[in-house]
């Protein structure tokens, strides 16, 4: 065969030519025609009823069918089966105890609020470094942050119950502590939302399949309580100006009224000393507006009602089910239904996987063996030399030579 150098030149430039040419008619040719249609996936319908409430009308649940290629409808697909019943009588923690709710007519909520709870993030940082929700590139697993995995946490649990989700990259104030911003956006929330909860990043759903509503039956959160906090562990450190436990501001649970407004208002200018004498000093001082709630507001609410006097007002959730974690058990606060990981803030990580893979272990596990196309059973057969036979069969005799 002659060699390339050895055909006329001619005849090099179109061997040469010749793939262009057909590349370039078969590109010419796919726009004339226009794109390939793009595969389109099953739809999904979820048949949630529209949020309907005194406060907010205007907030509605998308009661359209959802494509699978849609993100939240996709995680709400997926958890749907772990999913426990807003009134289910029991639900067992991951550490084994059983919490049971109140009796069927002692239940607050029968029936999902969808939209009308807010999941909400409040934040004054930029964010933006490698591993960050806002960095320049998306974060993966092997780099992810904590404070990102917990942000992702608190999105996945709203998509997964249908609740709305904001995060707020918030200003700071000029004279205080930036923890001081997540009261003030609280607040505003409670303005569009019937109920906001109010979670730092380090604040974790240990069993999102657990709905807030049913949390709420459990707690007893009726219509009457404002906002509700957990305890923080029995520690002298923990005390407030009365010697009694501080709440714990990482996980707030609050329902929106016009008393809940005035409440938080108080609470965002306690700092100011027009109400409350003395707090100036939680501008900066730790624990903050944590501090400032705990030592002030709740003594002095609304026309002077006290948490002593009016506890209906303000719940205060055991620091076992709603603080801590099980790595500082020995604080009594492990966390059996809200985690904060105020103890080892590196943990949200794990805790992020440990919310997906709990999901999707089962899911996968019954895809790909509970599927009698994949797996094939040979149990009830026998094995003899290159032969499978039914038990009891006789093998066919060898060929004759």
């Amino acid at each position: 065969m002659p060699s390339l150098a050895a055909i006329p030149q001619s005849w090099r430039r179109l061997v040469i030519l010749l793939p262009i040419v057909v590349i370039s008619l078969l590109v010419t040719a796919a726009l004339l025609n226009g794109p390939l249609p793009k595969p389109r996936l099953p739809k999904v319908t979820f048949g949630d009823p529209a949020p309907t409430g005194p406060l907010h009308n205007e907030c509605k649940t998308n009661n359209e069918s959802s494509r699978l290629d849609d993100i939240p409808s996709l995680i709400r697909a997926l958890w749907a089966p772990l999913v426990v019943p807003i009134t289910a009588p029991s639900f067992t923690t991951l550490d084994g105890t059983v919490k049971k709710l109140p009796p069927p007519n002692e239940l607050v909520h029968t029936e999902s609020l969808g939209k009308r709870i807010c999941i909400l993030d409040v934040d004054t940082r930029p964010l933006d470094e490698e591993g960050d929700v806002f960095g320049g590139k998306l974060p993966t697993w092997d780099n992810i942050k904590p404070r990102s995995a917990g942000f992702l946490s608190h999105y996945l649990y709203a998509m997964i119950h249908g609740y709305s989700y904001k995060f707020i990259r918030a200003p700071q104030y000029e004279d205080r502590a930036p923890h001081w911003s997540k009261v003030i956006f609280t607040q505003e929330m409670l303005k569009r939302y019937d109920v906001v909860v109010m979670m730092d990043y380090d604040a974790m759903f240990p069993s999102p399949e657990v709905p807030l509503e049913w949390m709420m039956n459990y707690w007893k959160i009726d219509k009457e309580v404002i906002v509700a906090m957990a305890e923080d562990p029995d520690a002298n450190w923990n005390l407030d100006k009365h010697n009694k436990l501080n709440v714990n501001t990482g996980f707030i649970i609050a329902q929106a009224s016009e008393k809940a407004q005035r409440m938080f208002k108080d609470w965002a200018e306690c700092p100011e000393e027009t109400r409350y004498q003395g707090c100036s000093e939680w501008k900066t001082k730790i624990f903050h507006e944590q501090a400032a709630f705990s030592s002030h507001v709740r003594y002095d609410f609304l026309d002077g009602l006290s948490v002593d006097t009016s506890p209906q007002y303000i719940r205060v959730l055991p620091c076992n089910e709603a603080n801590g974690i099980p790595e500082v058990a020995d604080t009594g606060c492990t966390g059996q239904l809200m985690r904060h990981h105020w103890g080892a803030k590196h943990l949200p990580t794990r805790e992020f996987g440990h919310n997906i893979m709990y999901a999707l272990t089962p899911l996968l596990t019954k895809a790909a063996y509970g599927d009698n196309e994949i797996v094939e059973d040979f149990r009830g057969k026998v094995i003899k030399g290159d032969e499978i036979l039914d038990k009891g069969a006789t093998p066919p005799p060898p060929p004759e030579s």
